[in-house]
Parts: C-alpha cells; sequence; structure tokens
C-alpha cells in the first residue's frame, strides 16, 4: 500500500521554554464558517501551575494557523471552593456539533489543592471523600465571544458517570453523540478504585446535552485499570484505543457501546507496541486509519514513561495492529514529553497534531536523582517549561 503522506511540518504556536511557562494537554475543534472556505480552528491549552493542573485557556485561528488571537482565559470557567482548601474545576476539550452547528466544550470536573511556598505555585491532583468527578458542559457564546458557564451534566447518581475530556468522540448521523467517559465503581475490598471505562450517548438539541444511556463497561484488575478512552468511526465499525499502566489496549464494536475485551497493541509482526502509561488517539484521512502515539524506543533519550517521540502509523483494520513500515515520526524528542495530545482534519489536504512539552526538573529543591530531575545546562529551569507544538501532516493531491 503506498504511502499517502506527502510530509509532517513542525511549528510552534506558543513559546513557553523561551517564557517560564508550559502549555499543556491542549484540544481542538474545527467550525465551519458560512462565505469563507477556511474554518475557524478552537485550541484549549492548560497553562500548568502544577502537576497536570493549571488554567484552562482558549485561541482561535481563521487562517489555518497563520495568526491566533492571544490566549483567553474564560471568566466563566470558575473553580468552586470546597472544605479543607479544595478546588473543583472542569477540565474542558472543545467540541463542534454538525446537527446543531454549536460548539459547546464537554468534560469532567477534578478536584485540585495549592500546596506550593513562596517561590512558586504548585497545584496537585486531590481526592475528597465521598466526591467523585462530575461530567460537565460549557456553550460558546457567538456574540459574547466566550464560552458560557459551566453546568453538570444530568447523569443517574447511582450510576456515578463521568467524561474523560480528552477522549475522541463521534457525533452519529442522527445528531447523538458517542462520548467516552469513566464509570466510578468505588473502592474495592483492599480500599483501591481500579479505573473503569465505558461510553455514553448523549442527545443535543444545541441548549444542553442530555444523556440517554450507556456502553458495556470495560475493567482491567492489575495495575491501575483502564483509562483515557479514544473512539473513531471506521468502515462502519467503532474502534477504540485505550491507556494502561503496562501497555496500551485496543478493541472494537458494531455499535459504539457494546465493545469486545480489549487487548494489547501489536505491530504487525507481532512484536508489542511499546506504548504504556498515556494516551493514544486516532487520525482517519482517504479511507486510511492511523494511530498516534509514545513508545518505547531508542529514540527517547530518558524522557519521562517514553513520552517522546510522538509517532503515527497506519492501522490494519482486520488484525487491528499497527503496520510497522508505515511508521513516522510526527515530533522528534527535544527533552520534554509530549504524551497529552489532540488531532483534527483542518481540510482535505491537511490534518494537525497539536502537543504540549513539559520540561521537568531544575527547581530549587530539585537534586539529582529526584524523580523528576533532568540534567540539561542549555535551558534555565525556573518553573515548568514546554511550547506549544503544532504539527500539520500534509496529504498527497
Amino acid at each position: 500500500m503506498s504511502d499517502i503522506i506527502a510530509g509532517i511540518e513542525n511549528e510552534i504556536i506558543i513559546h513557553g521554554r523561551r517564557d517560564n511557562r508550559t502549555w499543556f494537554e491542549p484540544g481542538v475543534a474545527v467550525v465551519p464558517t458560512e462565505g469563507r472556505g477556511l474554518p475557524e480552528i478552537f485550541v484549549v491549552a492548560k497553562l500548568l501551575t502544577g502537576n497536570d493542573v493549571g488554567p484552562l485557556f482558549f485561541m482561535r485561528t481563521s487562517d489555518q494557523g497563520k495568526t491566533w488571537t492571544p490566549p483567553v482565559l474564560s471568566r466563566n470557567w470558575h473553580k468552586i471552593p470546597m472544605e479543607k482548601d479544595v478546588f473543583e474545576e472542569p477540565w474542558f476539550v472543545p467540541v463542534y456539533h454538525e446537527n446543531t452547528g454549536r460548539l459547546l466544550a464537554l468534560g469532567n470536573t477534578h478536584f485540585v489543592m495549592d500546596e506550593g511556598g513562596v517561590e512558586q505555585k504548585n497545584e496537585k491532583h486531590v481526592n475528597l471523600p465521598g466526591n467523585y468527578p462530575k461530567a460537565v458542559y460549557s456553550l460558546w457564546n457567538q456574540q459574547l465571544q466566550d464560552f458560557e458557564p459551566w453546568q453538570r451534566l444530568a447523569t443517574p447518581e447511582e450510576l456515578r458517570l463521568g467524561i474523560y475530556h480528552a477522549g475522541q468522540k463521534h457525533e452519529c448521523p442522527d445528531g447523538t453523540m458517542l462520548v467516552p467517559g469513566y464509570y466510578y465503581s468505588g473502592p474495592d475490598r483492599n480500599g483501591e478504585e481500579k479505573m473503569k471505562i465505558t461510553m455514553m450517548r448523549l442527545s443535543f438539541n444545541g441548549s444542553e446535552p442530555v444523556y440517554i444511556e450507556h456502553g458495556s463497561i470495560l475493567s482491567a484488575e492489575d495495575a491501575r485499570g483502564f483509562a483515557e478512552p479514544s473512539i473513531v468511526f471506521f468502515e462502519e465499525r467503532y474502534f477504540l484505543t485505550v491507556r494502561h499502566d503496562r501497555c496500551g489496549y485496543v478493541t472494537r464494536s458494531e455499535d459504539g457501546l457494546n465493545f469486545d475485551e480489549p487487548f494489547p497493541w501489536r505491530f504487525d509482526d507481532g512484536s508489542e507496541l511499546g506504548n504504556y502509561n498515556t494516551q493514544q488517539h486516532w487520525l482517519k484521512h482517504a479511507n486510511r486509519l492511523y494511530l498516534v502515539y509514545n513508545r518505547r524506543s531508542e529514540l527517547n533519550n530518558g524522557v519521562f514513561r517514553s513520552r517522546a517521540p510522538l509517532f503515527m502509523a497506519e492501522i490494519d483494520v482486520d488484525r487491528l495492529c499497527v503496520i510497522r513500515k508505515s511508521e513516522r515520526v510526527v515530533f522528534p524528542e527535544k527533552g520534554a514529553r509530549m504524551g497529552n495530545f489532540c488531532i483534527a482534519d483542518v481540510s482535505s489536504e491537511e490534518s494537525w497534531i497539536i502537543t504540549g512539552e513539559w520540561l521537568e526538573g531544575m527547581f530549587s529543591h530539585s537534586r539529582p536523582g529526584n524523580r523528576f530531575y533532568v540534567e540539561r545546562k542549555d535551558i534555565n529551569y525556573i518553573q515548568y517549561l514546554g511550547d506549544l507544538l503544532l504539527a500539520r501532516v500534509i496529504w498527497k493531491s
């Protein structure tokens, strides 16, 4: 099968390395515009102020990335103060709903606490007894040029369902959405809660997403269980890729709700893919299906959890494996992890992969041998550092 990729071009959307900032875990939505050929593209990204934690900004481009609006912090994506100096805040990615022509943000809440000292802010995830993350949404208001105050998605309380905010979603022809998420079953007899995933079907009338049903619950007994699912519809079937601490998993479904038992990702020669403890996402183009992922390799140069380089490769959808000879590097390794990213088809000629970097180490309290210490004399580490990067996948005509 001939290669249909003409090239991959890398560029920086927002500088962070030179500005002592880190733009991390982006999300993207492509919004068609009437009367103009080019769509408006929304990108959200966290400005890290802690481990995976930080305020969520959004920006836009209407000329396919030649120029961008400044990053904006929505005045309506606020935190809610709780007990013991803990705050609940939303985690969103933008989603364009074709049937209604509306842009909305879908996601989950999470709970954070600031444990920083006088030198820097340092938020971290926390859990409060009796609380679990809730599914939430926020509508784009074109007149206000901002997202509206976030709302909780009503789901049956006894089911304890949540949305994986960064998971790829699918809009069905009838306008319902298949949204990957979590099933929170609570701690087991050992006091541990294994992460379980499921698929929710939501309706959306342009003003409020409504829960309809959920599908099979997928779980793994080892490590922390399954996490961070992403769905794609391809050749009349649904495919789901799943994060696990030890290796990435994949499965398929006929209806998008009830999936087969997941199994580990492998190359077409039978060897393990080598992805572990981070997400993977799908990319479709011209009747081809691709996976974008990190993996163990000689190119990692010690980056945390092998989260660099970022690769892409074509999928054999019948055998459900990665075609090794098709593998390409999307972003080369430059000392930073790149395990959180998003994907968008912006035109018939071009697809985008956007990732945030994360350089760690060199805080005043960091010493050689510490988990996040990185020995790099060419970078001045003062806080989390990293650029927001764009890879343009150019397709052959």
